[in-house]
Parts: structure tokens; C-alpha cells; sequence
């Protein structure tokens, strides 16, 4: 106030001046020369405005700028207020500089003056602001004051804490102040929810509903731990009420105790993380059995055990999806048997899903599968498939049993013809010794059946193990099927209604069932080999009889065709081969075909594709001398040729031909004569009268076998023309002539060609009598026999 009234004395001052007369004034230019005097001679420091107009003194530009400040509310820009007085900015800021040395309180921020009344004003109205916010934020006030953040908490708010700003600051963050009716109001809300909370609440959750501060909400949760912890300080931590983890815990014991075990979807439910260490640490003198996603109490397990041994002792089947809760799934159940089952018990039960059947039950209820396994058995053998099984299996590992046994085989058949040669020179013929080398052969080919007992098969069953990976797939056969097995055992299970089961039951029979079907095949299969081997012995010899037989014959016929002129020779060795030779070829080939076990059903009489078919399938040993003797059938130009054909094939099937005989021979032309003469007694057909006659009387003449057919009828009567007299020559033409002409009548079919075959058959009637006397009583005359 003593300023302002030294500006009023000095203004009337000046004021008076002006109103003096002009006498006592200076003109302008007057005063002008008198400062730069004064400034000249150092007696006046003054300042000159912007406009040079004006002389200020430092004093003076001061005093303006206080003036200024004060009119300005305490706080003003520097370099606005070089604009307002007119003066050069950097003359204020050394005002401005000069007065923060002189004056307390006066602080220049940001090219600003600010002096103690604005710091006090600011604080006044944070003050108020507080009051109606409880809080106050320094980053808030920066921006509102547009002041420096470390100025406005260290000049403005605690220097003036408790005196104009009355609050607390804030312990966790320095920048914030509160008063503590604002903490007290928000404990109070705060205390509020967590009371009211049971279960666990998102940290988000409680701010939102409280509309509280997150930092007062985390400092409030510190204080009253007592009501609840929290998971995490952060909005997606939660909180979790005592009453509730209380309520946890009880749910559990009495879940429990109720039903033996816990369910880890039940308690996690509850809110639970880790349930297997909240569950261990609550019930911590229980004895647990965890699961995958469960825990069994000791009660269930035990239930469980005495269940077993009932069922182990009673030979009987138990189904523990009925003793145990429902709520256990099967893979819990599976896992309490494997728990439950010990050793001892795992060697005397099967589990199939929640069903423990003992071995004694199962063996029951498969015991019908025994007469089905016996019967497919039997069908498999009796139908040729196991034996198809075997020969494929043969097969498959030829090439592995052939490179693993090359030098054996030379030894074998260096072996076998040292035995050939022995049999062949043998005491009493070839019948038996030529039998026992082929029993050897056979043997050979029955080695490598699946199931054999013997060494050997053993051995072959090995290699064809190492052979399979080089081969690919081995061969199979499925001799009895699941579906049977199910639908037998099935029948079983029905009374006890585990029908469901029938099918697995089934299916873990099936490989047993398998290996008792081909065993029993195999005994079956060895039997019937036994029996076959006793068939064959005597089949061998039958057919070697049989061999020496039509050898015979076949050499005996030679001698009667070499009679007749070369070109009835061929017509004579064709038919001959044709028949007897066809006969041989068929006999050989229908025994190899047996002795290499092909599967042919063909009937004895052979076609020229069925011999080569036969021929080239059999064994090598067998392969080359066949496929010659079937080709000489066709090729051969004397008889000799096809019997020496015949000898290698005989040779190669073991067989022994016996020595010549003369004595047997000639035993033999008569026994041919008195057939062919008891077949003449019996006939009424007048062609084959004829046929019968002639054959007759060329034995007879000749003391030689002839094999022909009704087509060389008239050539033989051509050459017995010296053997008759003219008489039965007349009589055989006679008849001869009657004979084509009714076969030429019988072709036609005219009326008059059937008058015809009447009249020549009344002829012919007439004529057998005497053809079948001439042939009777037939005697050798001047013909030589030929040895």
C-alpha cells in the first residue's frame, strides 16, 4: 500500500508539472540533451524502450514487472511481458533473474515468472479439489497447470502439505495424493464385496462393481487377508474367498466318505487347478489311488479285490461295471483292474472291456468249438485244400530251399541212381527193391508241412521262415472263422447274457482254434499220407504189373505186324501205338500226376493236352523221360523206338521191367488164342465174327500176336491166303464181301437197300457157323512160326 501511494504522490506530481506555465518548462529536445548528459557524465543508468521514445531506469522496468506479476495473478510469461512494456526481452529476463535473487518465492519455470501468491492460489485449489475427489494425480495437475510434474509436487503441493493441502500421499506412488475420508469410503466398499463374495471373482469383477481404484483395491485385499487371498494383483488375477476354499474342502470329504472316490472333473468344478494336491493334502490319511482323471479310495479297491477272488475261486466270470459306481467310465475301470490285478490273477482271468472272465469259463464255452474244429479239419483234408495249402507252401520256398541245398540234390540223385542200379540188378526181379527207392521219392516231396513233428519238417519250416521275407506273402488257410467260433460261443453266453462277448471271445480264440485246426489237419493229413503210402506200394506194383503187361504185349504184337508188307506195317505200328501205346502213356502220366501230388481230376483216359499238361508240371525227374515217351506216341516209326521210350519213363517212375521168357511168352500166345476163340464162341455180330476169325487163325498159323483193327481185316485174309485151303479162302471172302455189303446197306436209307441188309444178313447167319468152324478147328500147316 505504500508503493501504490508513492505512484499517487508522484502522478499528482507529475500532473502538476504539467499544468505549470512554460516559463518553468523544458522543450522536449531540452530534456533529451539534458539525459545524454546526465548519461554521459555516469550520473543516470537508464534503460531505452523499443521505440526509443522513453528512458526507463532498472528500478523503475523493475518495479514495472512487479506490477505486472501482481496484475497477472502472480505468474507471468517473460516474453509477453517484454511486448507490454515496450522493453528488450533480454533487459526483463535480467529483471526477472535479479528478482529471484532479491525475493523469496519467486521461481522462473518454462520462461515464466511465477511468484508465492500463484503457489498459493494452486494450492488452494488443489486443496479444494481433494475435498471434492479425495484423490488428487500430479500427472493430472501438470497437465491442468500446465507446470513441470516435479515442480507442482515439490514447490506447490509439499510445501504446502498439511498447511494449505491437507491429504496423504500415496505410499506405492508418489504422484498421487488422497484424503483419508477417501480411503476410509473405499474400504468401506471394498469390505463390502469381499464379505458378500463366496465364490472366486475376477479381480476385474470387484473393481467394476466397487468403481474403486485398482492400487486402493490391492492395498485393501493386503490389509484384510483374513477374508480371502488373491491369485494375482492384476485385473485377470482373482480372488478367492476363505468361505469358499472352506466349502471346497467340505464338498470333498463328504463326496468321499459318501462314495469312495473323486471325480477330477467334480472338484475342478469347485474351482480347483491342481485337484490331485488339493485332494492329497485334505484327505491326507487316506490311502488314495489315483487315475487319469479320477481318485479310488482304498474301500473300492478292496471291494474290487474280494469280487475277483470270489469270481477266481468259482471258475465264473464278474462284470465290475456292476460293483463299482456308475459314474467311473471303462477306461477308469480298466485301469483300477490293472491296479487290482497281480500276477497270480492275470495268468487265471481275461479282461474284455468291464468284464473279468476266469480261464476255466472261457475254456467252457469254447469247449463246442472242439467237433466244429475236428470237423473243418476233416473237410479240409478230404477236399484237397490242406494239401493244396501244403503244396503252395512248398512252392513259396522252392527257390530258398533250392539254393540252400544245390549240392545236396546232386548227392541225392548220384544216390538215387546208385539205387536205381542196384534195383535193376537185384535177386529177386523189380517189384519190391523198384518200390522201395519210389517210397524214398516220396518222402522227399511230403518234407515242409506246416505242424510236422518230424526233424526234418522242423527244419524246412525254419527256412521257409527266412525265405518269406524274399517271397512276400506266405500262404494261408482258414480252416475254421470267427463267425463260427462267435456263434457257437455265443449260445454258451446267452444264459449268462454276456452274448456281447461273443465276438471278442472269438476273436481272441481264433488264432488258438486255427493252430488246433491245422494240427489236427496235419494228423489227419500224415494218416491219410500213411494210408496212401500202403495204397501206393501196392499202386506201384499193380501199375509195374501192369506195365510188364502191356510191355509184353506191345513186343509180342511187334512180331505178328512185322509179318506184312511195310505199308500195312505202318497202318498195323499206328493202331498199335494208338491203343496199347495211348494205354501206357495214360498209365504213367495218371501215376506221376499222384507222386507230385498235381491236381488233376482227370479220368483215366487221357487226352494229348492232359499228357503234356501232366508232363511238363511233374518233377524234373520225372519230366523229361515223360515228355519224350508222350511225344514218341506220334514220332516213333518202329515198335522198338516206342519201347525204349517206354523203359527210360519206367526207369524214371522206379518201376522194373521183368526178363523175357520164352517160355511166358508162348504161355501167353496160347492164352491169347483160347480168349480170342471164347470171344468167337459168344459172338453174334457178323463183323466182329469176321474180325475174330482171322485174328484167330494168324495166332494160330503164325504161333504170333496180332493187334488190328476191323479195317486190316481183308489185308490179314490177303496174307492168310497160303495159310487156308480154297475152300475157307472162298468161304472167308464169301463172308467177307457179305460183310461191307451190309455195312453199306445198313448207311443207306432206302427200302430197298433195307430188303437188301435183310437177305445179306440171312446170308451172313448162314455163314458164321462155318466161319466160326473153320476158325475152331484151325490147324498149323506149312507156315514157319517166326521166333
Amino acid at each position: 500500500m505504500a508503493d501504490w501511494d508513492e505512484i499517487k504522490r508522484l502522478a499528482a506530481d507529475f500532473q502538476k508539472a504539467q499544468l505549470s506555465t512554460g516559463i518553468q518548462r523544458l522543450s522536449e529536445r531540452n530534456c533529451i540533451e539534458v539525459v545524454r548528459l546526465l548519461i554521459e557524465k555516469g550520473l543516470v543508468d537508464v534503460i531505452y524502450t523499443n521505440d526509443g521514445k522513453e528512458y526507463l531506469t532498472q528500478s523503475h522496468l523493475e518495479q514495472e514487472v512487479k506490477d505486472e506479476l501482481y496484475v497477472r495473478g502472480g505468474r507471468v510469461n517473460l516474453i509477453e511481458l517484454a511486448k507490454v512494456l515496450n522493453v528488450d526481452f533480454g533487459k526483463v529476463e535480467f529483471i526477472a533473474k535479479r528478482l529471484l535473487d532479491d525475493e523469496d518465492g519467486m521461481h522462473l519455470i518454462l520462461g515464466q515468472l511465477i511468484g508465492e501468491s500463484y503457489i498459493q492460489r494452486v494450492a488452494s485449489e488443489i486443496n479444494q479439489s481433494l475435498v471434492q475427489h479425495g484423490e488428487v494425480n500430479v500427472g493430472r495437475l501438470t497437465t491442468q497447470y500446465d507446470l513441470p510434474t516435479e515442480f507442482i509436487l515439490n514447490q506447490i503441493i509439499l510445501k504446502n502439505l498439511q498447511k494449505i493441502i491437507f491429504a496423504k500421499q500415496d505410499p506405492t506412488n508418489s504422484h498421487i495424493f488422497f484424503t483419508q475420508s477417501y480411503i476410509t469410503r473405499n474400504k468401506a466398499k471394498i469390505r463390502g464385496a469381499l464379505v458378500a463374495i463366496t465364490k472366486p471373482t475376477p479381480i476385474s469383477v470387484i473393481l467394476n462393481l466397487t468403481d474403486v481404484p485398482a492400487r486402493i483395491l490391492y492395498m485393501v485385499l493386503n490389509e484384510m487377508s483374513s477374508l480371502g487371498v488373491v491369485t494375482a494383483q492384476s485385473p485377470t488375477g482373482q480372488y478367492i474367498p476363505h468361505i469358499y476354499a472352506r466349502m471346497q474342502a467340505q464338498w470333498t470329504n463328504d463326496f468321499y466318505k459318501q462314495n469312495g472316490y473323486l471325480l477330477h472333473e467334480s472338484v475342478a468344478k469347485l474351482g480347483v487347478s491342481n485337484v490331485r494336491t488339493f485332494v492329497q493334502s485334505h484327505l491326507a490319511s487316506e490311502k488314495l489311488t489315483h487315475l487319469r482323471n479320477c481318485i479310488v479310495g482304498e474301500r473300492l479297491i478292496d471291494q474290487v479285490k474280494g469280487a475277483m477272488d470270489e469270481c477266481i475261486a468259482s471258475n465264473s466270470y464278474l462284470d465290475v461295471s456292476n460293483i463299482l459306481p456308475s459314474a467311473l467310465s471303462d477306461e477308469n475301470i480298466d485301469e483300477i483292474l490293472s491296479h487290482v490285478l497281480t500276477p497270480t490273477m492275470q495268468k487265471q482271468t481275461y479282461v474284455f472291456g468291464t468284464v473279468v472272465l476266469t480261464v476255466n469259463f472261457m475254456d467252457d464255452s469254447v469247449k463246442g468249438c472242439q467237433e466244429l474244429v475236428n470237423e473243418h479239419a476233416k473237410r479240409a483234408v478230404e477236399s484237397g485244400n490242406y494239401q493244396k495249402y501244403i503244396a503252395e507252401k512248398m512252392i513259396k520256398h522252392q527257390d530258398v530251399d533250392n539254393s540252400a541245398g544245390g549240392a545236396m540234390d546232386e548227392s541225392k540223385m548220384d544216390k538215387r541212381e546208385e539205387r536205381r542200379k542196384k534195383a535193376s540188378s537185384g535177386k529177386g526181379g523189380g517189384g519190391a527193391q523198384g518200390r522201395e527207392t519210389k517210397t524214398k521219392s516220396t518222402k522227399k516231396h511230403a518234407r515242409g508241412n506246416r505242424g510236422n513233428v518230424s526233424d526234418s519238417e522242423e527244419d524246412t519250416e525254419a527256412q521257409s521262415g527266412v525265405g518269406g521275407k524274399k517271397g512276400g506273402k506266405e500262404p494261408h488257410i482258414e480252416l475254421i472263422t470267427c463267425k463260427e467260433i462267435a456263434k457257437v460261443v455265443g449260445k454258451f453266453l446267452e444264459s449268462e447274457g454276456l452274448e456281447m462277448l461273443a465276438q471278442p471271445l472269438a476273436n481272441h480264440y481264433y488264432p488258438i482254434l486255427s493252430k488246433q485246426a491245422l494240427a489236427k489237419a496235419h494228423e489227419l493229413y500224415e494218416l491219410s499220407l500213411q494210408k496212401n503210402n500202403q495204397n501206393r506200394r501196392q499202386t506201384h506194383a499193380s501199375i509195374q504189373e501192369k506195365m510188364n503187361t502191356l510191355y509184353n504185349d506191345i513186343r509180342l504184337y511187334e512180331k505178328g505186324l512185322k509179318l506184312f508188307q511195310p505199308d500195312v506195317q505202318g497202318q498195323l505200328l499206328k493202331y498199335l501205338l494208338k491203343t496199347l501205346g495211348t494205354d501206357v502213356c495214360n498209365e504213367l502220366c495218371l501215376y506221376v500226376a499222384a507222386e507230385c501230388n498235381l491236381n488233376t481230376n482227370y479220368s483215366s483216359t487221357l487226352t494229348t493236352e492232359q499228357r503234356n499238361k501232366i508232363a511238363n508240371d511233374s518233377d524234373p525227374e520225372y519230366r523229361g523221360a515223360l515228355q519224350t515217351l508222350c511225344k514218341s506216341l506220334t514220332t516213333s516209326e518202329t515198335v522198338e523206338e516206342f519201347l525204349e521210350k517206354t523203359e527210360k519213363a519206367l526207369n524214371a517212375c522206379s518201376m522194373m521191367l521183368k526178363k523175357i521168357d520164352k517160355k511166358k511168352d508162348r504161355n501167353l500166345i496160347l492164352c491169347h488164342k483160347h480168349g480170342l476163340l471164347e470171344q468167337l464162341t459168344n459172338c453174334t455180330d457178323p463183323a466182329l465174327v469176321l474180325h475174330l476169325a482171322v485174328l484167330i487163325i494168324f495166332t494160330i498159323s503164325t504161333q504170333t500176336m496180332l493187334h488190328a483193327s476191323g479195317r486190316h481185316v481183308s489185308a490179314i485174309l490177303s496174307f492168310l491166303q497160303t495159310a487156308l485151303s480154297a475152300e475157307e479162302s472162298k468161304t472167308f471172302n464169301t463172308y467177307h464181301d457179305l460183310v461191307l455189303k451190309l455195312l453199306s446197306a445198313e448207311s443207306a436209307t432206302s427200302e430197298e437197300a433195307k430188303t437188301n441188309a435183310e437177305d445179306i444178313t440171312r446170308q451172313l447167319r448162314e455163314l458164321i457157323p462155318v466161319v466160326k468152324g473153320i476158325a475152331g478147328n484151325f490147324k498149323k500147316a506149312g507156315v514157319t512160326p517166326v521166333e
